[in-house]
């Protein structure tokens, strides 16, 4: 499920890497996705209530799981998450934030509401694992940073 996510976030084409592509040149991208989680707690609650959303407000649209989805299908839901949570952020008098919250507080049971609430956070994490991977940086023709092993003396050259 969430490699389905991922993949709609870093998708890969003919001509660019997407976040399958980690995994040539370091472990798969879901192990990665799976190392931020074990050191966040806040992230487990959100990835838990947010993939089992997902889940749940594909079998209600489509009657399967997100996983299942044609990539259009997932696609369409992704995009309306994202946009439930841009509703909810955008910058409006504070009264209509707080009935944009209660409004979508009422979608809780189609999993809308937690879905949207991942949105953010595990777009955040996929660009990160995606892009601190040794495949984007010679996608990217990027060196990598400079002084990998840091600066023993600072005072020092190497």
């Amino acid at each position: 499920m969430a490699e389905a996510l991922a993949n709609i976030i870093v998708p890969s084409d003919e001509e660019t890497p997407g976040i399958d592509e980690v995994d040539v040149l370091g472990p798969p991208a879901i192990v990665l996705l799976d190392n931020l989680l074990t050191t966040s707690s806040w992230r487990q609650y959100v990835y838990s209530r947010g993939l089992l959303s997902f889940d749940l407000w594909a079998i209600k649209e489509r009657g399967c799981r997100f996983a299942e989805m044609t990539k259009k299908d997932q696609l369409m839901l992704f995009r309306t998450a994202q946009q439930f949570y841009e509703d909810w952020t955008a910058g409006v008098p504070a009264m209509v934030k707080v009935w944009r919250r209660l409004r979508s507080i009422a979608h809780v049971s189609s999993g809308q509401f937690f879905a949207a609430q991942l949105y953010p956070q595990i777009r955040s994490d996929c660009l990160q694992v995606f892009y601190t991977s040794r495949v984007s940086w010679i996608w990217l023709e990027y060196d990598g940073p400079p002084m990998d092993e840091g600066y023993p003396h600072l005072t020092a050259r190497r």
